[in-house]
């Protein structure tokens, strides 16, 4: 199945109607999703962090970890990605890409001893540890162009369905005066036809997204005994995401004799009439939709590590939703030229209305479990976690409460598109000797939707050397992958027009090298 898309357009002239929600929908998911972060050790071991202690991703990870620590520890972890993109787009094929530096993550724990000088240090509470991080969860930057010969339909088509299901909006009424549509004379008056050909057209579709999603916690940890270890984290998430897209399509509207079978009674049948201009010529159309949407919001987890034996551990962690609060803002305009066949200059210029919108919501991202296990050996490591996300039961509420029936409608349309995933994260340490050790790992993300397919894997790799003075050195190269289908557009009534939307095959992988510079004191 296809990840669709949706006018961007209509959406604004609609507010919280029809496609609006289904904006709505594909965001909950991107501004859910995230991973733990941390250090490029713990990034070389697949990010298996669960059964894991004593490293400064544990305050993000699992906070029993910080109950490992004997001493403190600081550290910053500085991260460069490849972002690339390999499309397929009705045979034609593609490349774009980006880079993007930043620092991942920085934080600090505090080593506090319970017992006193000369006490029991096997015994009892032996620490209460802390620790204070900021940790990027997402990178949003990200190219993706694509280009190919369309032979089976128009965006037209999808703006046709549209105003059919928005007769008589602004937006409607606004895109029916380009002169690129008129309606059909059978039982339904409303029902629009494009005059674009919906063969042979040319498009292009370019969408560029940057910002990020990051947080800033603050985490305790304690040990009993060297058996049991137990911590808490609360974090505040902050997020900005920006969008630019521009979709481009080259084609030739109908003749005189396409239109006819369409509706014989057509004003562009009526020879003289402005209208007729419009007939069997050359148009160039543009799609324009930009979007800046920021968010906030606070969690808590709970983890737990508990050592079986000397050398097993067992971990689990439990987070809250993340209940957040998003602005989001949008704006979309359509532009229509029309040209003579072999004219170098158009003779007709269509500009639609400006379209902005803001609107307020409150999200409440997904709850996560997971549970690890870590094997120590006399010269290294192997863990492995699993964790699940129930991506149904994210949330949508309406910050005024205006109205509920869009309240609920959101939500149904969340539960039909998203379903509970697990992932999957396992990775193991080598210690070559007393300065350098060597790391590998590999993770998969389950797929959130119920009707597409959308898993990411990713393989990691990275050596360690701990250079005398408690200072160390963290060197960690991670390459993740997915492929999916995507449709630039959704053509609602497919059966009517005897043609279904059309779809790109996306090839994204992503290429991160971190670098770790931290110091145990």
């Amino acid at each position: 199945m296809t990840i669709k898309k949706i006018l961007f357009g209509s959406v604004l002239a609609v507010g919280m109607v029809g496609t609006a929600n289904a904006q709505y929908t594909e965001d909950v998911l991107l501004f859910s999703q995230g991973d733990n972060g941390g250090t490029a050790r713990f990034k070389a071991m697949g990010g298996a962090s669960t059964a894991l202690g004593g490293d400064i991703s544990s305050i993000t990870g699992n906070p029993a970890g910080l109950g490992f620590y004997n001493q403190s520890d600081a550290s910053a972890t500085f991260r460069f990605q490849n972002n690339k993109n390999k499309s397929n787009y009705f045979g034609n094929k593609s490349d774009s890409k980006t880079d993007n530096f930043n620092i991942d993550n920085g934080g600090i724990v505090f080593h506090m001893p319970t017992t006193k000088y000369g006490g029991d240090l096997t015994r009892g509470w032996l620490n209460f540890n802390v620790g204070i991080a900021y940790n990027r969860t997402n990178l949003f930057n990200n190219k993706l162009d694509y280009q190919g010969i369309n032979s089976d339909n128009s965006i037209t088509h999808a703006y046709a369905d549209q105003m059919f299901d928005q007769n008589g909006s602004e937006w409607a009424n606004d895109l029916n005066s380009s002169l690129m549509f008129d309606k059909t004379t059978g039982k339904d008056k409303n029902f629009y036809f494009p005059l674009a050909e919906g063969r042979d057209n040319e498009q292009l579709n370019s969408v560029w997204t940057k910002g990020g999603k990051s947080e800033t916690a603050l985490s305790f940890g304690s040990n009993y005994s060297n058996k049991f270890y137990i911590g808490a984290t609360f974090s505040l998430t902050d997020f900005r995401y920006e969008k630019s897209a521009v979709f481009t399509e080259y084609g030739m509207t109908k003749t005189a004799k396409g239109i006819e079978a369409l509706n014989p009674d057509s004003k562009y049948l009526k020879p003289g009439s402005t209208e007729s201009e419009f007939v069997d010529v050359d148009y160039e159309l543009f799609d324009h939709y930009g979007q800046v949407t920021q968010g906030s919001g606070f969690d808590f987890k709970l983890g737990m590590i508990y050592k079986a034996t000397p050398s097993l551990s067992l971990g689990f962690t439990a987070k809250t939703p993340t209940f957040m609060s998003i602005t989001d803002e949008s704006t979309a305009y359509t532009d229509i030229n029309y040209f003579k066949p072999e004219a170098g200059t158009s003779f007709h210029d269509y500009g639609s209305k400006y379209y902005d919108s803001s609107y307020d919501y409150n999200l409440q991202t997904p709850y996560k479990l997971s549970a690890g296990v870590t094997q120590y050996f006399g010269a290294g490591l192997l863990t492995a976690e699993v964790e699940f996300v129930d991506y149904a039961s994210m949330r949508w509420r309406d910050v005024n409460n205006y109205n509920k029936a869009d309240e609920k409608q959101m939500n149904a349309n969340i539960k039909d598109t998203y379903q509970a995933a697990f992932n999957v994260r396992v990775g193991g340490e080598v210690l070559f000797d007393q300065v350098f050790s060597g790391r590998a790992g590999f993770n998969y993300n389950g797929n959130p939707y119920k009707s597409a397919d959308y898993k990411t894997y990713g393989i990691s790799a990275g050596l360690g050397a701990k250079l005398g003075r408690g200072l160390y050195l963290d060197l960690t190269g991670v390459y993740q992958a997915n492929n999916y289908k995507e449709s630039p557009y959704l053509i609602t009534y497919e059966g009517d027009w005897n043609t279904v939307s059309p779809s790109v095959d996306i090839k994204n992988s992503r290429t991160n090298v971190m670098l770790t510079i931290g110091s145990k004191f």
